[in-house]
């Protein structure tokens, strides 16, 4: 059973790669390709080996292979958690949707449109399953305010503030995604607790924020302005209390 289990977790984790290397470049799933030259790439040497292109030697990034290994782990950590309030199969599909989510967000600074489309299906689905109807919705409502309320702040911040220290400064605080994104969370955590995905979302981002900034303050490479992605906290928040809920109450006492 280990054997099936652990070819699961690879299936999943080559899925996740394949979404994230072909959506943010072609805007729809079509055959892999080399990223460099763009030219097609054979099934088994894109998924098994040797994961460079025939044409351009150019390699598929280390990416791939941690995606793999830790998809796989976490698949194997799934099927021997009793408590998961989602089951096996509905949790690790979440999981998947999440991974495509961090991926992209990270190396493209995005949140896809199918990709969000996707996650309103699945989450206004487990939502209902989990909470009812109207405490998804509400869930849903408050975290697209929230991140709204966030974004037009931030939009305010780089106009009036940034773009006046910096000139030619184009970035932003958060992107519109991460408002949709914050709508769809809402519909896998229900109300109330959406407020503490956000929380914690808000938290780790801080910490990690301020050791980000601390590493490169001592490597000397510190660049004002500079954003991250702030997706993959969202996320982080989320899977913190889809499937470590139970901690949570224990450690608080609820």
């Amino acid at each position: 059973m280990i054997v099936i289990v652990i070819l699961l977790g690879w299936v999943s984790g080559s899925f996740i790669n394949y979404v994230s290397d072909v959506l943010p470049y072609k805007r729809r799933l079509v055959s892999p390709f080399c990223t460099d030259c763009e030219k097609p790439q054979p099934i088994i040497n894109y998924l098994i080996w040797p994961r460079k292109c025939p044409y351009c030697n150019h390699r598929r990034n280390t990416r791939s292979w941690i995606v793999e290994i830790l998809t796989i782990l976490i698949v194997i950590w799934l099927w021997n958690e009793p408590s998961l309030i989602l089951g096996f199969w509905l949790s690790a599909l979440v999981l998947v949707y999440f991974g495509v989510v961090v991926i992209i967000d990270l190396e493209h600074h995005l949140i896809m449109h199918p990709v969000s489309i996707v996650g309103a299906i699945l989450g206004l689905f487990i939502g209902i399953q989990l909470h009812g109807v109207f405490d998804t919705l509400l869930g849903g409502l408050a975290g697209f305010g929230a991140m709204l309320g966030l974004y037009l702040f931030g939009a305010l911040f780089v106009r009036f503030i940034v773009r006046r220290n910096k000139e030619g400064f184009d970035d932003e605080a958060l992107g519109f995604g991460d408002v949709i994104l914050g709508g769809i969370l809402g519909l896998f955590l229900g109300w109330p607790a959406i407020i503490g995905g956000l929380f914690l979302s808000i938290l780790l981002a801080g910490v990690i924020s301020l050791v980000y900034l601390l590493l490169n303050l001592l490597a000397r490479r510190y660049r004002a302005f500079s954003f991250i992605p702030y997706g993959p906290f969202m996320i982080a928040g989320a899977v913190a209390l889809i499937f470590f809920n139970s901690y949570f109450v224990r450690a608080f006492g609820g």
